[in-house]
C-alpha cells in the first residue's frame, strides 16, 4: 500500500519476486479501498502489465508510513490485516529515548530543542558550528549549518553561505525558523578529504525468518554540496569498503563498528518504541577520527540503490509472514 498510484519500478520487482513464491502482490492506494464492501480494488502483474482486479483484504499489507494519513481507511485495515510498518519518533525523541536507553548512547549527537535566543547563543558559542534542522524533516531539504568565526557568523543553506553579524543572527532565529519544529545539533565533521559532506546509510529489511537483513552499506557524498549528503539533491555513492580504505587508516575498525550497528541497532529500536517494522534505513555520520554518529533512523527508507537485493528480502518475508498468519490461524 502506497499513496502513489501508478506502481514504480521496485514493485515490479517484488512482484515478480513474490511470484516465484507463490504469492500474488496486490498494489493499491487508500482510494482502492472500499470499506462497506471489505474489499480491494488494486493492480496485480499479469503478463507484465498491472492489471485492476477485485480481491479480498490480504492477510498481510506492506504499508508506508505515510498512508497514514488516510485515518479512516487504516483503522479499517488494522483491524482486518497484520501491517506491516510504523514510525518510531520526532528524531527528538528518538534522540532522547537512545540516551536513556544508554547502549548506543555514544552515537548520539549532542542536541537540544531551543526555543529562546539565549540558550541558543549559549548553544553555538559552545559547539563552535552547529546544525539547525526540521524534527520531520526528510531528503535533506530545510536544513542550515551555521559557524561561528571571530568577527561574525556564517550561515549556510544549500549551497550559499550568509554573513550575519548578532543582530542579524537573532533576527534569523526569531523570524526565519519556527522553533518549535526543529532541532539544533553540534556539527559532525563527516566530509570527504575533498571536503565534501558523506554518510553512511545501512539499508535494512526483516527476511524470510524475521530477522533484520542488511541489503546494502552504502556511502553516500554530497558532490559539490555544503551541509547534506543526500544524493537526491546531486551526489555520488560509494561502496562501503573501498571508501573506508581510501579515507581511513583504522578503516577495518570503523567498518565492524558500522557493521556491529547494523546487525543491533534495529532490534534495539523496537525494543525501545516498542513497535515492529520490516522496513529501516540507518543513516550515520563518520568523523575524522573513524567515530560513527546517528543521523537518522528511517522507517520508510528509499529503495534506490539495492533495489533487487531489497525486493528479494521483502518477497521472502511476505513468505514467512503469510506462512505464520496461516499457522497462527490454525492454532
Amino acid at each position: 500500500m502506497r499513496n502513489i498510484k501508478k506502481p514504480q519500478k521496485f514493485v515490479r520487482l517484488v512482484a515478480k519476486a513474490t511470484k516465484y513464491n507463490k504469492i500474488d502482490l496486490v498494489y493499491f492506494t487508500a482510494n482502492d479501498v472500499d470499506v462497506e464492501q471489505e474489499i480491494i480494488n488494486g493492480l496485480m502483474l499479469i503478463e507484465n502489465k498491472w492489471v485492476r482486479k477485485e480481491v479480498p483484504i490480504p492477510e498481510f499489507i506492506d504499508i508506508n508510513v505515510y498512508c497514514f494519513k488516510h485515518k479512516k481507511v487504516m483503522n479499517f485495515l488494522r483491524t482486518r490485516s497484520t501491517l506491516s510498518s510504523g514510525k518510531f519518533a520526532p528524531k527528538d525523541v528518538v534522540n532522547k529515548k537512545v540516551l536513556e536507553d544508554g547502549e548506543f548512547a555514544h552515537l548520539i549527537i549532542p542536541t537540544e530543542s531551543i526555543i529562546d535566543f539565549k540558550t541558543f547563543y549559549s548553544f553555538l558559542k559552545k559547539h563552535g558550528t552547529i546544525i539547525i534542522k526540521p524534527k520531520l524533516g526528510q531528503r535533506g531539504e530545510g536544513i542550515y549549518m551555521l559557524s561561528q568565526t571571530k568577527r561574525h557568523y556564517i550561515l549556510t543553506y544549500e549551497n550559499q553561505d550568509i554573513k550575519l553579524n548578532k543582530r542579524k543572527l537573532k533576527h534569523f532565529f526569531k523570524n526565519d525558523i519556527n522553533k518549535e519544529r526543529y532541532i539544533f545539533q553540534k556539527h559532525i565533521n563527516s566530509r570527504t578529504k575533498n571536503g565534501e559532506p558523506f554518510d553512511c546509510r545501512i539499508r535494512l529489511e526483516r527476511n524470510g525468518v524475521n530477522k533484520w537483513q542488511a541489503a546494502v552499506y552504502l556511502i553516500r557524498i554530497g558532490t559539490g554540496q555544503k551541509i547534506v549528503s543526500n544524493v537526491a539533491q546531486g551526489g555520488s555513492v560509494s561502496e562501503l569498503t573501498p571508501y573506508l580504505k581510501a579515507n581511513y587508516e583504522n578503516w577495518e575498525a570503523v567498518r565492524d563498528s558500522l557493521r556491529e550497528i547494523g546487525n543491533k541497532l534495529p532490534y534495539k529500536m523496537e525494543q525501545i518504541f516498542n513497535k515492529k517494522i520490516t522496513s529501516m534505513g540507518i543513516d550515520l555520520g563518520i568523523d575524522k577520527a573513524g567515530n560513527p554518529y546517528l543521523f537518522e533512523v528511517n522507517t520508510a527508507p528509499g529503495h534506490e540503490f539495492a533495489m533487487g537485493d531489497i525486493a528479494l528480502i521483502k518477497s521472502e518475508h511476505y513468505k514467512y509472514r503469510l506462512a505464520k498468519t496461516e499457522s497462527d490461524s490454525k492454532n
